[in-house]
């Protein structure tokens, strides 16, 4: 049964990691890694290592129509890239897995029976054609397009017979009034009452997988999940999943909703941008440090230091500062200038260390032999090459430019 397997984990659990902080970052695998995922993956990191807690990696894959082969592992490289440090997830040792929402279908099969046994779901058999026209009556009478329940309605008799035929259907959530208002770790008192807006919402698809909200929830429960912090446009769909929580009886994480990530100008920013990927920046030449300074400085989080000299922490040193509370509840704006300066800042201090100023070296002598293939009499000594370090670092924003044609 499902209760038993859920209380023997949960337990399990308790017990060994004595009520610590655990945090997840939950992709879909349709593409990059963007600043925008970045910045959730960072925030859910350095939160766990301020509290040495536990940060996982869940991939969510139920929608399989928008699956981009390879990009679970590219997820994968970008975090370890970046330093984040992956604890349990697909490929790394954890007691509540798999990690992988397309590995989880028995359990959220079980899940849907037990909402269906206490009432609080039930099979809906409207057909795409039927949906369709009510989004459009809506569009044309000004309305929210939204379901209108009507197999809530259905009687068990009536649900019989047309499972007998064979129809197909989803299960359908009820909604309730949701009365109490989110404690939002970041925006404080949130209230927003999901059933005034919507209809009953899809929680088992027709092809049997689950929907993102259902899923959503039971993996956070069953994987003992304490905090979520995610993006404000989550903020909405935050009361359905705690009215999920309530009718399952679980006792629901913390929330925490980060707000949008902007450019300069105060735009949002798209994921369509080719220059908001991490393999944008890591192509370009920007050194992983400097990247995750760059967006810590646009979200808050850390003590604000006027007219304080640039500095550039470490993981460890942002992961002790780092205090939830701090976090800015406006939208964040990035400054593209500040990562050129910072990765000025990374440039300088990796010649200062022995180990790191080989590294450096190393990495200009590639890059200099892949700029210039055909030349058999380059000097790729060392110590030239920290001669030409030193002259230019104070200009030099990406090793880079050292061989662009600019230079």
């Amino acid at each position: 049964m499902l209760k038993i397997n859920q209380r023997f984990l949960l337990r399990h659990f308790l017990r060994h990691a004595h009520n610590k902080v655990r945090v997840r970052f939950a992709p879909s695998p349709t593409g990059h890694l963007h600043l925008g995922g970045l910045r959730t993956a960072l925030y859910n990191f350095l939160y766990a290592r301020h509290l040495g807690g536990k940060f996982l990696l869940r991939i969510e894959d139920t929608d399989q129509t928008r699956l981009v082969p390879g990009a679970s592992e590219r997820l994968v490289e970008d975090l370890r890239w970046a330093g984040i440090e992956i604890d349990e997830g697909p490929g790394f040792e954890g007691e509540v897995g798999p990690y992988v929402q397309s590995h989880r279908r028995e359990i959220y099969s079980k899940a849907i029976g037990e909402l269906l046994q206490n009432g609080r779901a039930y099979r809906c058999f409207c057909t795409e054609r039927r949906l369709d026209l009510l989004r459009k009556e809506a569009l044309r009478t000004r309305q929210v397009p939204r379901y209108d329940n009507k197999c809530r309605h259905l009687t068990a008799t009536e649900t019989e017979a047309l499972l007998a035929k064979g129809t197909p259907h989803c299960i359908r959530f009820k909604l309730t009034d949701h009365e109490e208002p989110l404690e939002d770790l970041i925006y404080g008192s949130v209230h927003h009452n999901v059933s005034d807006t919507e209809g009953d919402p899809v929680v088992m698809k027709s092809d049997q997988f689950p929907t993102y909200h259902f899923a959503n929830v039971v993996d956070d429960h069953l994987m003992g999940i304490t905090h979520v912090l995610r993006g404000v446009e989550w903020q909405i769909s935050t009361t359905k999943h705690l009215l999920l929580y309530k009718a399952f009886g679980w006792q629901p994480p913390k929330f925490g909703h980060l707000p949008l990530l902007v450019n300069a100008d105060g735009t949002k920013l798209s994921k369509r941008q080719g220059d908001i990927g991490i393999q944008h920046f890591r192509q370009r030449g920007y050194f992983p440090l400097a990247l995750i300074n760059y967006v810590v400085s646009a979200g808050g989080g850390f003590e604000h230091r006027t007219n304080a000299k640039q500095q550039l922490l470490s993981m460890q040193e942002l992961g002790e500062q780092f205090q939830i509370e701090r976090v800015n509840s406006h939208p964040s704006r990035l400054n593209p200038e500040l990562l050129d300066d910072l990765n000025r800042l990374e440039i300088g201090k990796r010649l200062s260390g022995k180990e790191s100023r080989g590294e450096l070296v190393k990495q200009v002598q590639d890059l200099v032999k892949e700029a210039y293939p055909k030349h058999s009499n380059l000097d790729l000594a060392e110590d030239h090459i920290l001669d030409v370090l030193n002259w230019s670092s104070q200009r030099l924003t990406l090793l880079q430019d050292l061989t662009s044609s600019n230079n």
